[in-house]
């Protein structure tokens, strides 16, 4: 596990021009927290990232809005913050947002965790300070030690290294 320390909205999205670097297709993220902890703006720096122009808005009243990046990968964002677990989330069409040119992100992901497949990438977010956040990022242990490496040269600071394997749910 790596543990990021987010001085600013502005590092939220600096994390997110990163991992849009790094992550290559097919790759599920998941990202939870509390309300108002930048999974959201995360997930649109990563679109912004990717490619993706006009309105990203989210998806919490939707459930999912889909994209295309600049190299035609397919981009969803998912909020599942108003599926229920169970029946609700056994009835959404998880294989439409996952496949082998897909970058999915899941926010609120709780509700689907009998249904998703395992996470790549499991990113949490924690309030530090009004403005500061921590992000716990677990990946395979190689991405892990990239988005380290990365996120240090930008100034982000990293307080911890754990190496891990895959996220899980």
């Amino acid at each position: 596990m790596l543990t990021l320390t987010l001085a600013s909205p502005a590092q939220t999205r600096e994390l997110a021009r990163l991992l849009a670097g790094l992550l290559r297709p097919p790759v599920l993220v998941t990202i939870e927290g509390d309300l108002g902890t930048g999974k959201t703006t995360l997930v649109r720096g990563v679109l912004r990232a990717r490619g993706v122009r006009g309105a990203i808005t989210s998806p919490s009243f939707t459930l999912a809005q889909s994209y295309r990046g600049r190299h035609g990968e397919r981009l969803h964002h998912l909020d599942l913050y108003r599926l229920s677990a169970g029946a609700d989330a056994g009835l959404f069409a998880w294989d439409d947002y996952v496949g082998p040119d897909a970058l999915t992100f899941v926010e609120w992901p709780a509700a689907g965790r009998e249904s998703l497949p395992l996470a790549d990438v499991r990113v949490r977010l924690h309030h530090r300070t009004p403005r500061s956040r921590a992000a716990e990022l677990t990946a395979a242990p190689d991405l892990e030690a990239r988005v380290a490496a990365a996120a240090a040269a930008a100034g982000i600071d990293v307080s911890e290294h754990t190496p891990a394997g895959k996220a899980g749910r």
